[in-house]
């Protein structure tokens, strides 16, 4: 079966040649209402939430898989996948963590890694942070339900965010990102790669 061309919205103001930029992530709300704030002539993203409860790593990028063998993917297209280490650092997970991540390498898609989880890239927006390995994703959940007044993973839409604290979190993650582990031994946040590349080419704004 001849594959889909790419699903650009054209009613929406998307150029001809703009870049297609697919997040497939573990979450199923979040991440798609984070990346819902951003808007741009020269990217369109696609997020990939988890349905039905598949969110383990490997179910992530089942699904860039199927996005991949469905739709035409240019060269110029990137495929992102947006994982929380989570109790995925377990021993019992570790090794299943560990070749997700190397078939992501081979297969060219990016990574964009939470340790313990995504909230901490949230709580970057509003925060600074003091890394402490013992840190666990409830913790996260706590620290930026106090800066924020409140916090559901189903209504990332309504925090508070606005350019300004996209480019502090941006400095924020990138100051506890110390070390190139493929896997964060410590509270990291490598969503900032993703806007960082973005930002630098004048591809987003947000409204």
């Amino acid at each position: 079966m001849p594959r889909k061309k790419r699903p650009l919205e054209r009613d929406i103001g998307v150029v001809r040649d703009a870049r297609l930029v697919v997040v497939a992530s573990e979450d199923t709300h979040a991440v798609e209402q984070y990346f819902g704030r951003f808007r741009t002539r020269r990217v369109q993203f696609r997020v990939l939430p988890t349905e039905d409860g598949c969110s383990s790593p490997a179910d992530v990028v089942a699904r860039l898989d199927r996005y991949k063998d469905e739709f035409q993917i240019g060269d110029d297209d990137q495929l992102w996948a947006c994982f929380d280490t989570d109790h995925w650092v377990q021993s019992n997970h570790i090794q299943n963590l560990v070749e997700t991540i190397k078939c992501c390498k081979q297969k060219g898609y990016r990574l964009a890694i939470s340790h313990p989880c995504f909230e901490l890239w949230l709580l970057l927006h509003f925060d600074d942070f003091v890394p402490s390995s013992q840190l666990r994703c409830i913790e996260v959940i706590s620290l930026l339900r106090q800066v924020v007044g409140g916090y559901q993973k189903s209504q990332v839409h309504r925090l508070p965010i606005d350019a300004e604290k996209v480019v502090q979190a941006v400095s924020r993650a990138k100051a506890i990102d110390t070390t190139d582990e493929p896997i964060p031994s410590s509270p990291t946040t490598r969503v900032y790669l993703l806007i960082e590349e973005l930002r630098a080419q004048e591809a987003i704004s947000l409204v």
